[in-house]
């Protein structure tokens, strides 16, 4: 199977990053630590659309290759992300790091947008829609969907959607999202059992609630159409 390049998308800094690979992961993904177009990043892969790796990475210019871990914590409101050479507080999860010395030609650059290439867009009704497409795979005790969100520069709004592709065999990635008028917390807090309406946080210490992280980009999605 041919390699093709990659679309990389930006998150807007590393706490969000950390968020992406380490909250409310079974086991934290492991993270590739490199440098692309001269400036040192830190990437992880998500997905696949048509066949073309997605990635999501943020820069950070103050590593030196040498730590081994990305350290997050959330606790109570607040969160801590750190680089650290040992995962040895049990307090924090650990994304490990992997140092990438060189990589093959054709991920060192970045698949151009496309109008072929792109997510097929579904408009939820509500925010209670959004959490239950991000939820669903707790049903097997899989970790919930990322909540990817940005602002549209178009009309000052903002978009929150998570990206899914049910059927192996569908060539298709379904991009299931709602629009809001102002920036959002940290995480979704959902509830199965309440019927309670779903409402951002930045705290995940309440028992008996689903939680969905949600994770800001740098700027629009590329794999978007800003079309609504």
């Amino acid at each position: 199977m041919e390699s093709k390049s990659p679309f990389y998308i930006e998150v807007s800094d590393l706490n969000n990053f950390a968020r992406l690979v380490c909250a409310l992961e079974r086991a934290p993904l492991p993270c590739f630590s490199m440098n692309l177009n001269n400036n040192h990043i830190f990437a992880v892969q998500t997905e696949f659309v048509n066949g073309i790796p997605v990635i999501y990475y943020a820069k950070y210019m103050n590593s030196n290759f040498s730590n081994q871990f990305i350290a997050y914590r959330c606790h109570g409101l607040s969160e801590t992300v750190t680089l650290v050479d040992t995962a040895s507080n049990p307090l924090f999860v650990y994304s490990p790091i992997i140092n990438i010395e060189k990589l093959p030609a054709i991920m060192e650059k970045n698949s151009r947008k496309s109008k072929k290439i792109t997510y097929t867009k579904i408009m939820l009704r509500d925010l209670d829609s959004l959490a239950k497409i991000a939820a669903y795979k707790t049903i097997y005790d899989e970790p919930p969907l990322p909540i990817i969100f940005f602002e549209n520069k178009k009309n000052s709004t903002y978009t929150l959607g998570t990206s899914i592709n049910f059927m192996e065999t569908d060539s298709l990635t379904y991009f299931y999202y709602v629009n809001i008028e102002s920036e959002p917390a940290n995480f979704l807090k959902y509830s199965t059992q309440r019927s309670e309406k779903p409402c951002f946080t930045n705290s995940i210490e309440n028992h008996g609630y689903i939680y969905l992280k949600i994770i800001k980009l740098a700027k629009e999605h590329p794999l978007v159409t800003n079309d609504d």
